[in-house]
């Protein structure tokens, strides 16, 4: 199944992080790639110590897109690409029964096919998409061949309507009020 996280509210990643929680307490194997960020945020802290979970995000980032130089989106695109392509590698031996990506299975026994067989959170993915960092023909090219037992999930603003006819899911979270609008900017353990 694709889920979708959108909106310009707070709370997107915050909702993927605990489906991927969740996921992972039973013992389904994650994998959390994080586009956008610098991989500082909290959350990965946990991520990347709960058994089973594998984090990725870009290894050197440049700040805001609209600060970027054509040098640096470049590298950015280059950096999001590999990471892509790496969890779409790891993804298929996953669920064709190799542990080639050295997760562990907690769970005994195999899973039938309406059970999950693992849980890919692409965290702001839509971000990168629109602002051309990331093919979105590549994401959807995936989500096409996507086999079933895969969970995807895909956070952050403003999805287009080929990934909208795609979801199974889709959670709008909207904006009432945020303290950035009063020059809040954002706070260590609650928005990062």
């Amino acid at each position: 199944m694709i889920e979708i996280y959108c909106g310009d509210g707070k709370g997107k990643t915050t909702a993927a992080v605990g489906l991927a929680v969740r996921a992972a307490g039973h013992g389904i194997p994650v994998f959390f790639l994080q586009f956008m960020k610098d991989g500082g945020s909290g959350e990965l802290v946990v991520l990347r110590n709960l058994p089973g979970v594998r984090v990725r995000y870009a290894q050197r980032f440049f700040g805001f897109f609209r600060s970027m130089s054509d040098e640096q989106k470049a590298e950015m695109k280059k950096q999001y690409q590999e990471m892509f392509d790496q969890a779409v590698s790891d993804v298929h031996q996953e669920i064709s029964g190799r542990d080639g990506a050295g997760l562990l299975k907690q769970k005994a026994g195999s899973r039938s096919k309406a059970e999950i067989s693992c849980v890919l959170v692409l965290d702001e993915v839509l971000h990168a998409c629109n602002k051309g960092l990331l093919e979105e023909s590549d994401l959807l090219t995936f989500l096409d061949s996507c086999p079933q037992e895969v969970e995807v999930v895909l956070t952050g603003r403003e999805p287009s309507d080929e990934l909208k006819r795609r979801a199974d899911y889709i959670s709008e979270i909207r904006k009432e009020r945020h303290p950035y609008d009063r020059g809040v900017m954002a706070r260590e353990g609650i928005e990062i």
